[in-house]
């Protein structure tokens, strides 16, 4: 039952991302390992501790490259 109603609120919860164009990021595990999920209007994606690690070590070019080659959206 409890299952039922967490699937039900992620589904929710995603339709609501598609509608307000918002990410929604939880916290989850993936083979007993913590992970980000990211979900959106969008592919979603995960990332592991090795990865978030490299974007925080990065962030500062990250961000320059996103300024350079934005277009009109997001």
């Amino acid at each position: 039952m409890e299952d039922e109603k967490d699937k039900k609120i992620k589904e929710l919860e995603e339709e609501l991302v598609r509608i307000k164009k918002q990410v929604v990021i939880t916290e989850e595990e993936f083979k007993g390992n913590p992970i980000l999920h990211f979900t959106g209007n969008f592919r979603r994606f995960n990332l592991g501790i090795n990865k978030c690690g490299v974007i925080i070590r990065s962030i500062d070019r990250i961000k320059a490259f996103y300024e350079k080659h934005k277009g009109g959206g997001d």
